[in-house]
């Protein structure tokens, strides 16, 4: 069964990155969780792993880490995009109530 969830793991971490590169993050938060789920099907049994298993998943773990601070800053500059366009969309309104 592990081997089947492992096997899963770094299309799915590529498919998140395709993702962040056409800017659809909720997407890309989509799969991450789905990533979740098969980590934590994995360490439920922690002992049907190998210590290859442990290795890839030593080096995912930092793949995975570097994809989710990718998230966080995608979420990050989005807010503050959209921000920005609320505030110039409520300046835009007040000069249009003051003509």
């Amino acid at each position: 069964m592990s081997a089947s969830l492992l096997s899963q793991l770094a299309p799915d971490l590529s498919v998140i990155n395709q993702y962040l590169a056409e800017g659809d993050i909720e997407s890309a938060q989509s799969k991450l969780l789905s990533i979740d789920r098969t980590l934590k099907a994995l360490f439920a049994s922690p002992e049907n792993l190998s210590e290859n298993d442990v290795l890839f998943l030593s080096d995912f773990s930092i793949k995975l880490n570097t994809t989710v601070l990718e998230i966080s800053l995608k979420k990050q500059q989005a807010a503050k995009e959209l921000g920005v366009h609320i505030n110039t969309q409520k300046k835009i309104n007040v000069y249009k109530n003051i003509k």
